[in-house]
Formats: C-alpha cells, structure tokens, sequence
C-alpha cells in the first residue's frame, strides 16, 4: 500500500510527499527487520537455555554415576586388599570369607557417560549458542576422554581367577553376595554378609587351589594398582564435571 502511494506521489511530481513515503517505508521495513532479529534472538536465548539446563541435568546424573563408580572401586580394592592376605601366614578373615573376598576383588563395572544434550548440540552446531569459546573447548575435552577403554580393559586377574575358582562358587557368589540396584543406571552392589554354605574343608581346599596358582597374586596386586588408578581417575573426572556444572549454571544467572 506505502509504496503504491509513494509510486503515485513520484508520478504527481510531489516530492515531499514521496520523500515522507519513502521515510515512512524504510523505517517500516527496518522496524520489521529489526522485530524479526530480536524474535530470533530470543528464541535462540531460550533454546540455549533449554539446552544448557539438558547439559547441567545430564552433568549432574553423571556426577552421581561417578560417586556410585567410585564408591564401588573403593569397595573392590578392599576385598582385594583382604584377598591378598590368603598368601600370608596370618590371614584377614576364613577360608570363606577369603573365598569371597578373591571373587570380589576381580570384579569390574563399565564408564559410560551420559551425552544426549551435548550430542544433539554438537550435530546441530548450536553448541556456540550455550557456551562461549573457552567453555565449548573444554566441555569437547570433556566429552571426547575415551575413560570408557581405560575401565573396559579386562584384568588378567579376573581371568586367571574366574578361570580356577568353582563356577558353583562363582554362583553362590553372585547370588548371596552381590546385588543389583537400578536407581539410576544398573549398579551391582557388593555385600559383605553373604554365606556361601561351603563346609570348611571344601572351602579349605578351593583357597588352597587359588592360592596354588603361581601367578595369582603377582595378577591380584596388578589389580589392586589398577583399581587405585581407576580411583584416582574418578576424582578427576568429578572435578571435571563440578568445574563444568558452576560454568553453566553461572551462565544462566546472567542478565
């Protein structure tokens, strides 16, 4: 309509109106445009935010499976510290609760990590829109450790165990010792109070086939040093994660 005026005003040689049309039109155009830029802008804004509150509640579940991995290792390294006393004269518990502690101390739970948000970020390059430059460098470091190969490597103990323990021990082991807890992701649980209903000389007898092995426990305290590596590890990633979850919440508190 404006610029079929401003067509007939040109016509009619009445510049001042024309030049009023022609204000007129260009400030119309530039508030649409300028309207359209910030209804962008504020869409962008909330699909960051939206994302950024995906990547603060997958951080935090993920922090969660690290203190529940870490819980377990440390749980793992204390069976296998009293595993390692059925070399000794003077050993830590009896030949049953050895027996158990040996098993346990060969036990190992997968890394995973928990990336949807980020993902869907990273494909769609909208990873810019949540973070700054500094803040996406490190959450790609973050996201791009391959922990997973490192806590996946099975241990030469677990197999050379497993491989002369009993699978009828390894059984009841499994079924009066441990148990699974799936609050958030699948966890199993180690228990102390387990009674496996072997006599005391067959049980003598399977700790004395374990012990027997040469290498048992040169590959028991590989394992002990592996689990406290793993240890370590955890502690680092949870920093890590902490690290994060502050840098992302502090950016939703900005104006």
């Amino acid at each position: 309509m404006i610029i079929a005026r401003v067509a007939r005003s040109f016509r009619q040689h009445d510049w001042f109106t024309a030049a009023v049309e022609l204000v007129l039109l260009s400030a119309g155009l530039f508030v649409g445009f300028q309207l359209d830029r910030w209804n962008d802008e504020r869409l962008d804004q909330q699909k960051a935010n939206e994302y950024r509150e995906q990547l603060i509640a997958d951080l935090t579940v993920e922090r969660d499976d690290v203190d529940q991995l870490t819980a377990y290792h440390e749980q793992v390294q204390k069976y296998a510290m009293t595993a390692l006393t059925a070399w000794s004269e003077t050993p830590a518990a009896n030949p049953q609760e050895l027996i158990v502690a040996l098993y346990q101390a060969s036990n190992v739970i997968p890394v995973t990590s928990v990336r949807g948000a980020y993902d869907a970020l990273s494909n769609n390059g909208l990873i810019d829109l949540v973070a700054d430059p500094a803040l996406a460098s490190r959450l790609s470091g973050y996201y791009g450790q391959q922990l997973s190969i490192f806590f996946t490597e099975v241990k030469r103990y677990r197999l050379e165990l497993r491989g002369v323990m009993p699978v009828y021990v390894q059984t009841r082991i499994r079924d009066n010792c441990t148990q699974i807890s799936a609050a958030q992701r699948i966890m199993e649980e180690l228990r102390a109070d387990c009674d496996l209903g072997l006599e005391q000389a067959e049980a003598e007898q399977i700790l004395a086939d374990i012990v027997a092995h040469p290498e048992m426990r040169a590959y028991l305290r590989q394992g002990i040093s592996r689990d406290g590596i793993s240890i370590q590890v955890l502690h680092s990633k949870r920093s890590f994660i902490e690290d994060l979850l502050a840098d992302l919440q502090a950016l939703g508190q900005r104006p």
